[in-house]
């Protein structure tokens, strides 16, 4: 294991794959070579037939504080560091998007900045009762990334989202589950268990149809909708065909 993957690291635990920013002492914050080992965790993970599922979490009290703002003072050229940083980022959240499996992201403490973004891109968020999504970035003079800008006024309306960016208000779990940011809330004390058994669930899920299904999602706001409709006619007749599809509509028509 190289130097960059010391902060990000990967594990395959049945048939999930898990993802932990480890970088505790840091709120697990964004530096490059941590953007760097979560683009490559991505990458493994997405390559690992093992892994049905992926599952993205923090190690600590918190999730993911963002982007690392005392890395980024000590550079002499900021601007250039940050490019570097956010396009780095922008390579992870992408691979996440593309995901031919379910992704589900696990919440504790908080989840500020890239870290709110991470959630945004989740298939289902799991977040403890004293969690909090946070936007923060006009709140220390910076503008949204990691998608936020495009996925937040797309998850909860136009105008929660600008309230959420301009103010910078933390947003805490169980509005954020009224809202539709979390699938489910749990004690502060149950988010592993909780998130392995939704997890599991998951990953005993027909997950060629799952890839398929959430890219068809994702890619909606990119086409009208006579156009997608013959997305979804491609993708529906070529599934048809497959081993998991027949198997799957057998077990049905037996019951």
């Amino acid at each position: 294991m190289t130097d960059d993957r010391m902060t990000v690291t990967t594990t395959v635990e049945g048939a999930v794959g898990y993802v932990t920013l480890d970088r505790p002492a840091d709120a697990n914050a964004l530096d490059l070579p941590t953007s760097r080992a979560l683009e490559a965790a991505v990458a493994e993970l997405a390559a690992d037939e093992r892994a049905r599922v992926v599952v993205l979490r923090g190690n600590g009290r918190v999730f993911c504080a963002g982007g690392d703002l005392a890395a980024m003072m000590e550079e002499a050229d900021r601007g250039a560091y940050l490019r570097e940083l956010v396009e780095s980022a922008h390579r992870a959240v992408e691979a996440m998007q593309l995901l031919g499996k379910p992704l589900v992201v696990a919440v504790q403490g908080a989840a500020a900045g890239i870290g709110f973004s991470f959630a945004l891109g989740a298939d289902l968020v799991v977040a403890t009762e004293s969690a909090k999504f946070v936007t923060a970035y006009t709140s220390v003079g910076l503008t949204p990334d990691g998608g936020m800008s495009w996925l937040l006024p797309r998850a909860i309306g136009q105008q929660r989202a600008l309230d959420l960016i301009v103010s910078g208000r933390p947003l805490p779990a169980a509005e954020a589950r009224d809202w539709g940011i979390v699938g489910r809330l749990c004690a502060d004390d149950a988010l592993d268990a909780t998130v392995s058994e939704a997890a599991a669930v998951l990953a005993d899920r027909p997950v060629t149809a799952i890839g398929r299904a959430r890219r068809l999602v994702r890619s909606s706001w990119e086409r009208s909708l006579v156009e997608h409709l013959g997305a979804e006619a491609e993708s529906i007749s070529s599934i048809a065909a497959t081993d998991e599809a027949g198997e799957r509509i057998t077990r049905f028509l037996k019951r």
